[in-house]
């Protein structure tokens, strides 16, 4: 059996990028974390920094999907550089859709996978009447990645990201919210 099929997608698909013309994007990034789950910061519009993360992101195109969508894989390290000790891994899959915007090229994408963490933090991975209960630290998470690029020459744009590192509704932890970070960055395509 398979534990992470993402891993095999991965290896399943580089030879159709290679005949449509690999491009490659590394993406450098820094910004905020917050302990706040998902729920708090876009149902009820907190975002409470919780301390700065600086991150690098390196992704390549796996297959085309049309209408201007792209299959592509994600690998990337994230570190907490302040109130914190973590180091966080993430490997993924997702999709890009590239258009146009006031003759900008820009690139929104979508990753999501197995996320692991050095030291991480001690969180609630469940719930009883509503309140958070069996704390424990949970290396092995889900993590989701966004990102939207806006090109700034054939080789460079700017980036936002938004990475949430969540249990996945109980596949790696019930009801466990660890955090989510927003950065700001760069890009380079090769």
């Amino acid at each position: 059996m398979l534990r992470y099929p993402c891993l095999f997608l991965l290896l399943l698909f580089p030879g159709v990028a290679a005949a449509q013309g690999t491009v490659w994007r590394a993406a450098v990034y820094g910004g905020t974390i917050t302990r706040l789950n998902t729920t708090q910061i876009f149902l009820h519009g907190h975002y409470h920094p919780d301390g700065s993360q600086i991150g690098i992101a390196l992704s390549r195109d796996l297959a085309p999907l049309g209408s201007d969508f792209t299959f592509v894989g994600e690998g990337g390290v994230m570190r907490q550089v302040a109130k914190g000790d973590e180091t966080t891994l993430n490997l993924g899959v997702g999709v890009r859709y590239d258009f146009e915007f006031l003759a900008l090229p820009v690139a929104i994408s979508g990753f999501t996978g197995p996320s692991w963490a050095e030291n991480p933090p001690v969180i609630p991975t469940g719930t009883w009447h509503g309140s958070p209960i069996n704390f424990r630290r949970n290396p092995w998470l889900n993590y989701v990645g966004t990102q939207i690029a806006v090109s700034l020459s054939p080789n460079f744009a700017a980036t936002i990201r938004y990475d949430h590192r969540s249990g996945a509704f109980g596949l790696f932890a019930p009801n466990a919210d660890e955090g989510s970070a927003l950065g700001f960055g760069v890009q380079v395509r090769f």
